[in-house]
């Protein structure tokens, strides 16, 4: 008996790495190529006579004609336009203050009118349908936007190379950036806003505060992804019941993420990609099914044999593909669909 493998130390597939670290990548918004504002030309009567406010505008001009060249570019390199529009953002919010402070900043000598194309809704055309609004805190919410999207490519790019610690600090910078869009500046702006219910209707993803609640849930769980893909890398033989119970939890993040775009931003989310959302689907069950994985591994070193050959047994029932689109288990993986590549 002494002589027989022990199978709580046998190693994990690769496919349960994949599995566990599947995410997905969103484009970015993007500032219309024709679009061609200037703060200084807009604002230059009423901060003529303002050294520092005259500054600040032709600072903002320069970042922004940054931003968009980074953005025009074949290859975007996420990491210098994350840099460019953290730099960006402060000079957004020193205009919106004078703004706010200094009325007599506000008279603009040319229209001041901010295009945007959103990264989260689906592209249905080979022309991009851009949304046009003279808020400056429009400007500013897209360009935060911008930020939380380009470090999750960021991220996804980390988690390709397996630096799975790294994609998770990038994942978090994301939720942190929409849970500030949700939870503090959006609420704040529609509070304000005449033309909610208009806006609504019509304007970008980035905008509503249901998508982004729902999106730093989403963020969240992918960090956790990470998390848990960094654990099963490790030598040695990791927690299993934490690492189930972490899987339930992102499960969990996961299910929460699509109940709060169905319930505050329906309309958005049928704008989205329907392969994104199944890809959703199939990574709720994916966790699911590891969460039993993992709880089988943990019952089996506890030597609680039995109960740890149901929990398996449990696992791959749910890794099953569905037999009906509201059945238990998988979506149906497709040639050249969203999950292939998995």
């Amino acid at each position: 008996m002494d002589d027989l493998p022990d199978a709580s130390a046998a190693p994990h597939p690769d496919s349960i790495l994949r599995l566990a670290s599947a995410v997905h990548r969103f484009s970015i918004p993007y500032i219309n190529p024709e679009d061609q504002l200037s703060f200084e030309e807009s604002f230059k009567s009423c901060s003529s006579n303002h050294k520092s406010t005259f500054s600040v505008m032709q600072q903002a001009d320069r970042r922004r004609v940054e931003i968009k060249k980074n953005m025009a570019d074949g290859k975007i390199s996420h990491a210098a336009l994350s840099n460019a529009v953290v730099e960006y953002v402060p000079l957004i919010n020193q205009i919106l203050l004078s703004c706010k402070f200094q009325p007599e900043v506000a008279r603009l000598d040319k229209r001041l009118l901010f295009s945007w194309h959103s990264g989260i809704e689906q592209i249905k055309h080979k022309k991009k349908h851009y949304f046009d609004s003279e808020a400056l805190m429009f400007e500013l919410v897209l360009s935060i936007a911008t930020y939380a999207l380009s470090e999750s490519n960021v991220g996804c790019d980390s988690c390709i190379d397996g630096d799975f610690p790294q994609a998770s600090r990038h994942f978090s910078k994301t939720a942190g950036a929409f849970k500030y869009l949700g939870d503090d500046l959006l609420p704040n702006w529609m509070a304000n806003s005449k033309q909610h219910a208009d806006m609504e209707k019509e304007s970008l993803a980035e905008t509503r505060v249901g998508v982004c609640v729902a999106f730093t849930t989403l963020f969240a769980a992918m960090a956790q992804q990470m998390a848990i893909a960094t654990i099963l890398v490790k030598p040695g033989t990791p927690n299993y019941a934490l690492v189930g119970k972490l899987c339930s939890g992102i499960g969990d993040d996961l299910e929460s993420f699509v109940s709060t775009l169905r319930s505050k931003s329906p309309m958005h989310m049928s704008r989205m990609d329907p392969s994104f959302l199944t890809l959703v689907t199939f990574s709720i069950n994916v966790q699911r099914a590891l969460s039993l994985y993992f709880l089988a591994r943990s019952l089996w070193t506890a030597c609680e044999y039995g109960v740890a050959i149901s929990a398996l047994s449990e696992a791959t029932v749910a890794m099953r593909t569905r037999s009906s689109p509201t059945g238990r288990g998988l979506p149906e993986i497709e040639p050249n669909g969203p999950l292939q590549s998995l």
